[in-house]
């Protein structure tokens, strides 16, 4: 497998937005890995570190530059098969840090997409995601888009600027905060995503309504495995299923594409048990020189400090730090106000007391989804609907052809 995420393309972005443009720093006892060195420490660690998907090496028993030195090597997925090191070889060592599990769907026992989506959805449940799938489209203005090396530059400014919009509005629902959206993260993508997609090794899948995105997602490809590396839906057509959508589609190229494995990386959510047919390990991998003394107790500390974090995650604490971020870096507004009775009104009738209000109207963008669940629950055309404000209050009126419903803010 060539590796995306140790070709030169990646090493040289990301050593420019994180690692000063340094060249990275090469051992022949650890081949197909770049290194940047710690400050005051002998200790290397891998160009990428934890930005990528996951990486492998392989170990050269002949050459002895590990002497006295640590290395620690980020997110390797044990489905890469990284070869154990034969100890009666080499005085370097490895301690695999378990840190999480990762999900990824493999393909290569079924035939068609048809086939491996049987596989893991219910008759029934399939049926439900397809009527979900004909309302979305009936209601909205549905057509679906894979870009590849074929978008210019101005066209994929403008789509990743709304996928960060999306991914701030979807996390800003879950109130929680999300490290790839900080400005150097960001930054760094959106050069190497760029970059990606004219080697025609990433592609960006794109739900439009209209011509506004409601779903994205990111793929890095090698040959043969794509890794689905960040998707966001708007979370007001959430009632539409617009994940399970997208991994269907996703499916669906990759069958096109001769991909075997879609790889959906880390992080323990019900879809990916859903969806995925196998869980496997992501560990870091700490490699010293075991006649070092120093070397051992540097792996020692790092190793500690690993298992405390591990720790930590397991009792959630990292997910009520990200809450804590995100109180602390957010202003109250009315998209976080939850505070609200919605009642089906039979017999409204308009007058001067309402004004009707524009959905692509940023100042009322916490309206659209109520406006999306009524829609669910009474399927038409969304230009059918109507939406007014009370002059008085906050008090919406959604109306549609049969049926008409109150939003009341308190």
């Amino acid at each position: 497998m060539t590796n995306p995420f140790t070709s030169k393309t990646f090493v040289s972005i990301w050593s420019k937005h994180f690692n000063n443009s340094k060249n990275g720093i090469q051992f022949n006892s650890i081949n197909n890995v770049l290194f940047y060195k710690k400050k005051f420490l002998p200790l290397y660690i891998n160009i990428g570190k934890n930005l990528t998907k996951g990486v492998d090496y392989t170990v050269n028993y002949e050459a002895k530059d590990y002497k006295k030195k640590v290395f620690l090597i980020y997110d390797i997925p044990d489905f890469f098969n990284v070869a154990t090191i034969d100890e009666s070889k080499t005085a370097l060592r490895c301690k695999p840090l378990f840190q999480y599990q990762g999900f990824l769907l493999n393909f290569e026992s079924f035939p068609t997409a048809e086939d491996y989506i049987k596989s893991r959805v219910s008759s029934k449940n399939l049926r439900g995601f397809r009527s979900r799938t004909r309302r979305l489209e009936d209601c909205f203005d549905i057509s679906y888009k894979f870009y590849t090396k074929e978008i210019d530059l101005e066209a994929f400014d403008l789509l990743f600027d709304q996928f960060h919009g999306l991914l701030s509005k979807r996390f800003a629902d879950k109130q929680v905060n999300y490290h790839h959206l900080r400005a150097d993260k960001w930054a760094f993508h959106k050069e190497f995503v760029y970059a990606m997609l004219q080697e025609n090794k990433a592609s960006l899948f794109v739900i439009y309504n209209g011509k506004t995105p409601i779903g994205i997602t990111l793929n890095i490809h090698s040959e043969t495995i794509a890794f689905v590396a960040i998707t966001v839906f708007d979370p007001d057509y959430y009632k539409f299923n617009i994940g399970k959508l997208t991994i269907v589609k996703i499916i669906e190229w990759c069958y096109e594409n001769n991909m075997t494995i879609a790889d959906f990386s880390k992080g323990d959510f019900d879809f990916k048990h859903e969806w995925c047919n196998v869980v496997y390990d992501f560990n870091y991998h700490l490699l010293y020189d075991s006649k070092s003394l120093i070397s051992k107790i540097l792996a020692w500390k790092i190793t500690l400090f690993f298992k405390f974090k591990l720790y930590l995650r397991n009792h959630h604490v990292n997910a009520l730090y990200r809450k804590l971020l995100f109180k602390l870096n957010t202003k109250n507004d009315d998209n976080y106000n939850t505070n609200f009775v919605a009642e089906d009104v039979d017999d409204f009738k308009l007058d001067a007391t309402f004004d009707e209000i524009d959905l692509n109207d940023d100042k009322v963008d916490y309206i659209k989804n109520f406006v999306y669940s009524f829609l669910f629950a009474n399927p038409e055309p969304l230009k059918a609907i109507k939406v007014y404000k009370k002059k008085t209050s906050k008090t919406f009126m959604i109306v549609g052809s049969q049926k008409s419903q109150r939003i009341t803010f308190n």
